[in-house]
């Protein structure tokens, strides 16, 4: 029972620092981006996005005029919310898109992917598997799953890539779980 709580707790040790390197190796690709975005002056690619965006968007917004602008607001609330990642409570009316806001959006979605990429190249090279680890402490017949292993190393590697907050919140729920199992079975 020790050396399984033990070999459990190294997993998620593991698991849980290759996904703070992953996303150290993340915040150092991006600075070397910015550096290489300031001196390269690729601004104006993403002025012509944003131009492209704002038209696009200009068509759907048709649609808004014949609409309560207090209803509208909602909508907006959630459009800023995704493009500056802050807290809601714009108040403006008028939608601005700009090419640093298309620029910041587009960096993040690209290291989530790179991130998502890296952790399942990891988690295929070290043969990592959360979704075991899931039932009873541990599944004892991962077979009995639905998923093949490769699925579910794959889940695991792109766990990893989003980054340690979702990986702590991952790890935590299995622990809580595998406490409910081990309560469960201590009771009379």
């Amino acid at each position: 029972m020790m050396d399984a709580l033990a070999e459990t707790t190294v997993f998620f040790a593991l698991v849980l620092a290759l996904a703070l390197l992953i996303e150290r190796f993340l915040e150092i690709v991006k600075a070397a981006y910015d550096a290489l975005d300031s001196r390269m002056n690729w601004y104006h690619f993403w002025t012509r996005r944003a131009a492209i965006l704002q038209q696009r968007l200009a068509k759907r917004m048709d649609v808004f005029e014949y609409l309560d602008p207090d209803a509208v607001q909602a909508v907006l609330n959630r459009v800023y919310g995704l493009l500056l990642n802050t807290q809601p409570g714009y108040s403006g009316t008028v939608p601005v898109i700009s090419g640093d806001l298309v620029r910041a959006a587009g960096v993040r979605v690209a290291c989530k992917l790179v991130g998502m990429a890296l952790g399942v190249g990891l988690a295929l090279w070290l043969g990592l598997d959360l979704i075991t680890l899931w039932g009873n402490p541990p599944i004892p017949n991962p077979e009995r799953l639905l998923l093949p292993p490769i699925a579910r190393t794959v889940l695991t590697g792109m766990a990893l890539g989003l980054g340690s907050g979702p990986v702590h919140k991952i790890i935590t729920t299995i622990e809580r779980k595998q406490a409910e199992q081990a309560r469960k079975g201590a009771a009379p």
